[in-house]
């Protein structure tokens, strides 16, 4: 299984000593990774080449660190992530369509070496409208499914040495 490459390009502006502004554009090679062989072991190997019809991907996204006070740090953004698969194209075991993020989290530097943080994600995955086609005998799969909400969360330790 390939695994999809990307290229991204960030930066970060310091508008003063305790409020900085973030942004990023990248794109994603996900045709790639929509191709994949399909193996059958018997005494004559068969290979068939499964194509999910999966497209490349761009990313644009904006953010804020807000310094607070000494030691803490606060930090917001958004993101948007357009679709890896058309609707035509679109399996209901896969229900993703364009993805809007908004994030934020909190850093506190507890000494010079040691950074502790938390962070929260939340993702809206859009409504993923499907309709796959399953051949002559089989007919069309359509419809779609309320859309995809998830939350991340992550706690974090920066250690330096």
């Amino acid at each position: 299984m390939e695994v999809p490459q990307q290229v991204m390009l960030s930066g970060l502006y310091e508008v003063t000593p305790y409020w900085s502004l973030m942004g990023n554009v990248g794109w994603q090679n996900w045709s790639a990774f929509g191709e994949f062989p399909v193996g059958i072991s018997t005494a004559k190997q068969r290979t068939v080449e499964a194509n999910l019809h999966f497209s490349d991907t761009c990313q644009i996204a904006i953010g804020q660190q807000l310094r607070i006070g000494e030691k803490w740090l606060s930090s917001a953004g958004f993101a948007y992530d357009s679709s890896t698969v058309s609707k035509s194209n679109r399996l209901p075991t896969l229900p993703i369509d364009r993805q809007l993020r908004y994030g934020t989290g909190i850093q506190y530097q507890i000494n010079s070496d040691i950074t502790a943080g938390a962070a929260w994600e939340f993702m809206d995955a859009g409504p993923a409208p499907y309709a796959a086609r399953r051949g002559p005998l089989a007919g069309t799969l359509q419809g779609h499914y309320s859309t995809n909400y998830l939350n991340f969360v992550a706690l974090n330790i920066i250690w330096k040495f």
